[in-house]
């Protein structure tokens, strides 16, 4: 990774992050397609930039994280370790299997193009809203769900608002939710993934990591609101399709 690669990815990632398009679908993308990086070296990239908006998301959603911790909001921390655990349930199959295939560069980028459009349909449609309150019910279908953007493409936060809003949760408390989850959940897998693969950051690594966080952390508010106001239906599939054509190319 040189030093403009460092910056467009770490912003990509500081920004994407927030909104319900796949942060990770499109920095490989980007990687991929802009930079010539080799498919699987863009994919540990996208992985181990999550690192710096998910210290974004830790520092954002502070005061709640302290509520849980000091068991202040109990019936909230069983809801989180309910949806974590669940998400090994679908997360951990998906990732072991995508771990056996040898993708080429042409094909992930299909598969981010096809699992976008994918995303936006999860978008689509939505129940009712209600008063629905933090459940193991739901807890563990928001993991179940969580668990499939393992896959490139499928975006965390569409998938997780799109499961709680069908549940009957607001928009407002569906993205606090999801984001509150992804701090745990990201920080897992990000440990996981380190010791499986071995850590090893060079400096322009631990930049982009930087640039993610700080870019992460300064449009956290605006974004999250932004997601909440705009279908990003449309958008996901409008992106998917293109994808898919300049994978061709």
């Amino acid at each position: 990774m040189d030093l403009i690669q460092a910056v467009v990815l770490g912003l990509m990632q500081g920004i994407t992050e927030w909104l319900p398009i796949s942060s990770q679908g499109n920095t490989i993308i980007t990687a991929i397609k802009v930079f010539g990086i080799p498919a699987e070296t863009a994919f540990s990239y996208s992985v181990f930039l999550h690192l710096g908006t998910v210290i974004a998301a830790g520092i954002y959603f502070r005061k709640e994280i302290k509520e849980i911790i000091e068991l202040k909001e109990k019936n909230l921390l069983k809801f989180m370790v309910i949806a974590v655990l669940s998400t090994a349930i679908t997360g951990i199959p998906i990732y072991l299997f995508l771990e056996q295939l040898s993708v080429s560069s042409f094909y992930l980028s299909v598969l981010i193009g096809l699992m976008l459009i994918v995303t936006g349909i999860l978008q689509l449609k939505k129940k009712q809203e209600k008063k629905a309150e933090e459940n193991s019910r739901n807890a563990f279908f928001l993991g179940l769900g969580q668990g499939f953007s393992v896959l490139p493409g499928i975006s965390r936060s569409g998938t997780t608002t799109s499961v709680l809003l069908f549940e009957g949760f607001s928009p407002e408390k569906a993205f606090k939710l999801s984001f509150l989850l992804s701090v745990p959940s990201v920080f897992l897998a990000e440990v996981l993934f380190g010791l499986k693969e071995g850590i090893s950051f060079e400096p322009n690594l631990i930049l982009s990591i930087l640039i993610a966080f700080v870019s992460g952390y300064l449009s956290i508010k605006y974004l999250l609101g932004l997601a909440k106001k705009i279908n990003f239906t449309y958008f996901c599939i409008g992106l998917g399709i293109f994808y898919i054509i300049i994978s061709f190319l």
